[in-house]
């Protein structure tokens, strides 16, 4: 099988979000739960896991009386993991929750799955809160997620500072995201060997000023394996890289992100496949960009 041993299988099915917005910790001790580790279980799968996690992020960040757009992030991918474990009512809450600190906050129905956005939409009506976007206030910027990725699936991008600093009439975005190579083979007798995998998007800098990517964290899941259907839903994380890591002022580029997955394949196993779909984040001059594979990638397993 292709795996990435230090990670765990997910243990629910995923549901489309990336909500792969890295925020900075608030004051808490070292050891408190922070915003970054809870999205980074949801990226994961681990909803079970974030729903705590997230829990105790929602309730200090509300003592502290932190910004209001840092907590409507921590309630927005709370109520994420509820939707992702059945849990409606405790979802649509932490969406009205999300909304009462951010009524611009939306979804777009082109970016994620239809079971994310139609709990966020109930708990909008019930809550009483306008669909459209509120017109700014002040330096007030609303926390607008879009993203890019194929129907049901999700990607967030959250702008920094709003795009009014430097900007040249747009935002930078990254969106397109493609596997390079759409079929790599794991060799016969294989163990922990490992492929390479390259995942391609555009990149848009209509701004003027240079959009560096600072770092890349790519997340590969398999999405089908029938030779070995509880394979469905593991996670593979790996270092990975960029090219071109910046974009110069009014450029566009095609950007090439690479990673690793381990294979292993037995001699006399059984021929067999799996199909993954790929998560980017990238960390940018320009705030955090999310982008999930219009398409999969197969991985023969001969």
């Amino acid at each position: 099988m292709v795996r990435d041993s230090p990670l765990r299988p997910a243990s629910r099915a995923l549901v489309a979000v990336l909500a792969v917005v890295l925020a900075a910790p608030g004051a808490a001790g070292a050891d408190a739960p922070t915003l970054a580790q809870g999205v980074r279980q949801v990226e994961e799968g681990d909803y079970e896991g974030a729903v705590p996690t997230l829990e105790a992020v929602r309730q200090r960040l509300e003592a502290e009386g932190a910004p209001a757009r840092e907590q409507a992030r921590a309630c927005l991918y709370l109520g994420i993991a509820h939707v992702a474990l059945d849990q409606r009512d405790a979802a649509k809450a932490r969406f009205r929750e999300a909304l009462a600190h951010d009524d611009g906050l939306r979804l777009t129905p082109d970016r994620f799955s239809p079971k994310v956005i139609a709990v966020f939409e109930e708990a909008r009506s019930e809550g009483g809160v306008q669909a459209e976007e509120k017109k700014k206030r002040g330096s007030k910027t609303p926390l607008v997620l879009i993203g890019v990725g194929a129907a049901g699936a999700a990607g967030v991008a959250l702008a920094a500072g709003g795009g009014s600093d430097g900007s040249g009439g747009g935002t930078p975005s990254f969106a397109g995201a493609f596997f390079a190579t759409p079929v790599l083979v794991c060799p016969d007798g294989a163990r922990d060997v490992p492929l390479v995998v390259g995942i391609r998007l555009n990149g848009s800098n209509p701004t003027n000023q240079s959009v560096a990517v600072r770092s890349v964290t790519a997340v590969l899941i398999i999405v089908d394996s029938p030779g070995v259907p509880s394979e469905v839903g593991f996670p593979s994380t790996a270092a990975a890289s960029v090219t071109p890591s910046s974009l110069a002022p009014g450029a566009q580029a095609s950007l090439l992100v690479e990673t690793t997955l381990l294979c292993g394949n037995g001699e006399g196993d059984p021929s067999r496949y799996n199909e993954w779909t790929g998560r980017l984040t990238l960390d940018t001059s320009a705030g955090v960009f999310a982008a999930e594979t219009a398409d999969r990638l197969r991985v023969n397993i001969p």
